[in-house]
C-alpha cells in the first residue's frame, strides 16, 4: 500500500467520483500485460500531495461508471461486501478510494469468501472503516434534531463520516409522510425527503438555513421538556459524555 504508482487517478470527494476512479482503475488495470499492488492509486479531492514519477489522470465523475461498479460488486461478490464497500467509502480517511481498490482486485476473483480473508490488509480496513462508519450513522438516527419550518422540517448535521446515505432509508421509514431537509453542513449535501414520495441528495450550500431567525415552539418545549425531567442530584457528566459525545451537541437542541 506504500508503494509509489505509476498511475494515479485524482478524483472528486464524493461517494459517485470516487466509484468512477475505480472503474477507471480497473480500465487501466486490464491494459496491462503485468499488474503489481500498488501499481494505480486513488487521490481523492484536490489538495493532495501527488507523486513526481508517475503518471496522473483527473478523473470526470460519471454516474453510468458509477453505478456499474456498485452493481459488478453485488454481483462477483455479494451484497453484503457492496453494503461494506459503500460505508467504507462514507468514511473520512485519504486512503478509502486505495483501500476498496485493494479490496476488490482480490474479491472479484474470490467471489463471497473475500470477507472471510481476514488476514488480507485491505478486507480488514475495509471492515474496520465500514463499521466506524455504520456506528456513527446509528447515533446519528438518535441526534438529528429536526426544526418545523412551516412547509418541512429542517435539521443539520455535522458528523465526521458522510453518514447521509446510511440513515437515508430510516428517515424515510420513519418519517414516510413528511417533507423533511437533513443539511451536512460539513460536506454542503442534503438529504431531501417528500412526503410519500422519493428521497435524493443535493449539493451546495442553499440548504444552509439560519436557524436563529427561527421561531420553533416545537424546539422551545423540547428544551424545556429536557430541563424539566432533569434530577439535579443525579447529574452525572462522565455517564452523559459516554451516552452523548460533546462533539455531537452542536446541533442538539436540548443543548444550546
Amino acid at each position: 500500500m506504500s508503494k509509489c504508482p505509476f498511475l494515479i487517478l485524482q478524483c472528486e470527494d464524493s461517494l459517485e467520483g470516487i466509484l468512477t476512479a475505480i472503474y477507471d482503475a480497473f480500465v487501466e488495470k486490464n491494459k496491462r500485460e503485468e499488474f503489481h499492488d500498488g501499481d494505480i492509486a486513488i487521490a481523492i479531492g484536490e489538495n493532495q500531495n501527488l507523486s513526481l514519477f508517475a503518471e496522473q489522470i483527473a478523473v470526470t465523475t460519471d454516474l453510468d461508471k458509477a453505478q456499474k461498479t456498485l452493481l459488478s460488486i453485488q454481483k462477483k461478490i455479494s451484497y453484503h461486501a457492496y453494503k461494506k464497500v459503500l460505508s467504507a467509502l462514507c468514511h473520512f480517511d485519504a486512503e478509502r478510494g486505495n483501500v476498496v481498490l485493494g479490496f476488490l482486485i482480490k474479491g472479484f476473483p474470490m467471489g463471497a469468501r473475500v470477507l472471510e480473508d481476514m488476514a488480507d490488509p485491505y478486507v480488514m480496513r475495509v471492515i474496520e472503516l465500514a463499521r466506524k462508519v455504520d456506528n456513527e450513522s446509528h447515533l446519528f438516527c438518535g441526534f438529528v434534531r429536526f426544526y418545523d419550518l412551516g412547509k418541512f422540517l429542517y435539521a443539520e448535521i455535522e458528523p465526521k463520516c458522510n453518514v447521509l446515505p446510511q440513515i437515508m432509508d430510516y428517515f424515510s421509514d420513519r418519517y414516510p409522510n413528511e417533507h423533511y431537509v437533513i443539511c451536512d453542513k460539513k460536506r454542503e449535501i442534503a438529504l431531501i425527503h417528500l412526503a410519500f414520495g422519493e428521497s435524493f441528495f443535493v449539493s451546495g450550500n442553499e440548504w444552509n438555513i439560519n436557524l436563529d431567525e427561527q421561531e420553533d415552539y416545537f424546539e422551545r418545549l423540547w428544551s424545556q421538556y429536557f430541563k424539566t425531567i432533569a434530577i439535579e442530584e443525579r447529574y452525572n457528566p462522565r455517564c452523559q459524555n459516554n451516552l452523548i459525545p460533546k462533539w455531537y451537541r452542536k446541533n442538539m437542541v436540548e443543548f444550546q
